[in-house]
């Protein structure tokens, strides 16, 4: 029995050379790990060549690496010691045989991360009695907060010094609940938000559709 709408075939891909080397190489568990290990060990001369500033440091999430041999690097970004939000990035260093060893970087936010201050004049408490009102406009059920953490918000526009706080709890349709909710740290206002848990609809062996 079809569960879906008829799809047809994919045509088979005719890759061309120049494009080989840019197909991902399989690594094993050993070959990733000491990937992430070596370039933790050189974070500190990274954040230098990329001209990050004496505050910012990296950790390493990811590497990845292709055919021919360029490697790509996820990293995340603190800020004095606090976690920076949308400061993520990707430095792509191909091999030296092919661009000398040029290294490229794709940035969430190139805004270079800075603020005036790390202590927050708008508190933790009030931070999280914002965010549970937000949650109950949304008409969640029984939320409570589940955490906050001061961080940098860089998802958009200039660096600022934020709370992040995490409502726990069920969303109108019963969906489980963490929405995030990030405040200025200085003014209250609201930043940003959004739902960890995706609602949607499937099917699970006991109950039927979820």
């Amino acid at each position: 029995m079809q569960a879906g709408p008829a799809t047809a075939a994919p045509a088979a891909h005719h890759l061309s050379p120049l494009r080989v080397g840019a197909l991902e190489a399989k690594l094993s568990p050993a070959q990733h790990k000491a990937l992430i290990q070596s370039a933790q060990d050189r974070t500190t001369d990274t954040a230098r060549t990329l001209g990050l500033g004496a505050k910012e440091k990296l950790v390493v999430k990811d590497v990845t690496k292709d055919a021919d041999g360029t490697l790509h690097t996820r990293y995340e970004r603190t800020y004095d010691g606090l976690p920076v939000l949308g400061g993520d990035l990707i430095v792509h260093t191909p091999p030296a045989s092919l661009a000398a060893g040029t290294v490229s970087a794709t940035y969430n936010n190139k805004n270079k991360i800075r603020v005036s201050s790390t202590t927050a004049t708008y508190t933790k408490a009030a931070a999280e009695s914002k965010a549970l009102k937000t949650a109950k406009a949304l008409d969640a059920a029984k939320p409570a907060a589940d955490s906050a953490r001061k961080v940098i918000w860089a998802g958009s526009g200039t660096p600022k010094l934020a709370w992040e706080t995490v409502i726990g709890g069920f969303q109108d349709d019963g969906t489980p609940s963490r929405l995030h909710v990030i405040t200025d740290a200085t003014t209250g206002k609201e930043l940003y938000r959004y739902q960890g848990i995706e609602t949607g609809v499937g099917n699970t062996h006991y109950s039927g559709q979820v």
